[in-house]
Order: C-alpha cells, then structure tokens, then sequence
C-alpha cells in the first residue's frame, strides 16, 4: 500500500470511528444522567442526616465533585454527539455556556476562561459543531504557549448599529491563534453568513 492510500485509510477509518463514537453518546449520556440521578438523590438524603463538622465539609465536597462531574461529562459528550454539521439558530451566549466546561477541562488546572457579564444576547444561526471545534481547537492550541495562571477573557455583545451578535476573544500572551487554529474560527463563522475579525472576534447576523 502507498503513503497515499495508507494516509485516506487512516482517514476514513479515523472518520468510521468518529461516527460511531457519535451516535453512541446519546446513549452514554442517558446512562451518566440516570447514574447522576441516583447519586444526587442519596447525597441530598444524607444530608439531611449528617453532623456539622468533618462530615458535613466531606459532604460537601462530594456534592459539588459530581456537579463538577456531571457538568464536565455534558459538555464532552454534547459536543461529541454533534453531526459534522450542525445548524441551529441559538444565541451564542448559551452556545459558549454549553462549552464552558469542556474548554475548562482542556484549558487544565494552571489556565482558564472568564465569560464578562451579559444579558438578552440575541439569537444568530450558529453551526454548532464547527464552533465547538474551532473553541476547543483555539484553548488547546494556546495552552502550551501561555504562561502558567495566564486567562482567556471572552464577552458577547449585541451589535445594535449592524444588527450583529458577536463573541469576542481576548488571547493572553503566547496564546494568540495560529493560521490553523484562525483557519477554523473564520470557519466557524463563515458556515452561517459571518465573519471573523481581529481580537479574535467571531460576528454573525442577528436571527
């Protein structure tokens, strides 16, 4: 076999793999779910039952794992179901929020993101597979490159005067795109009539 055949093998085979990973993630994520279920319910009863002190702090502790949990299990497995393409007229306050704990988990214990205050962020048509793709790529691509305790800072904004929604980026130092990583941002936005500005800022037009 060729370098070029062994290369679309690869290809294709990474593509099958992909697929079927996809459409088994409804199905994990209805067993995480009811699992989370079970568990929350039993630690709820406990603590109407345990002592203040060590017992009640331990408790405490194991509660806000499983949100951790829960919230991180979510977001992997909402962007892992998604088609290639991924179409929805969504605002993209509540698609970063889905993200959130995905870009988090990748972003790792020394890096992290913080999301300015905002409100009544409009709806735009969003294809929510290449966004997830091009924010994911963009934190795990910077992370290696940014300086220990270094942050992502991102805000949404209503463009009144265009009719435009966007999602701003403010890169630290040593975390600004490459030509890939932009490649795929510009992606993100073109797929649905918008555009990508410096910042990076991702623009689209109100729904």
């Amino acid at each position: 076999m060729d370098t070029d055949s062994a290369a679309q093998g690869h290809e294709q085979m990474a593509a099958l793999r992909h697929e079927r990973l996809r459409l088994t993630a409804p199905a994990v994520q209805h067993e995480i779910n009811n699992a989370m279920m079970v568990l929350a319910s039993n630690l709820e009863l406990l603590g109407r039952a345990v002592a203040e002190g060590a017992p009640r702090r331990q408790l405490d502790r194991s509660i806000e794992a499983s949100r951790r949990l829960e919230e991180t299990m979510r977001g992997f497995l909402d962007a892992a179901r998604r088609p290639p393409v991924d179409e929805q007229v969504v605002s993209p306050a509540a698609a970063l929020k889905q993200a959130l704990p995905l870009l988090r988990v990748a972003l790792g214990a020394r890096h992290g993101i913080d999301v300015a205050p905002h409100e009544g962020i409009w709806d735009a048509r969003l294809d929510r597979a290449r966004l997830d793709l091009a924010l994911l790529s963009l934190v795990r691509d910077a992370c290696p490159r940014m300086s220990p305790g270094a942050r992502i800072a991102a805000k949404l904004e209503n463009r009144t005067e265009s009719g435009e929604v966007a999602l701003v980026l403010a890169m630290p130092p040593g975390g600004e795109p490459t030509a890939e990583v932009t490649a795929l941002l510009s992606d993100a936005a073109r797929a649905t009539g918008g555009r990508l500005e410096a910042g990076p800022a991702l623009v689209w037009p109100k729904a």
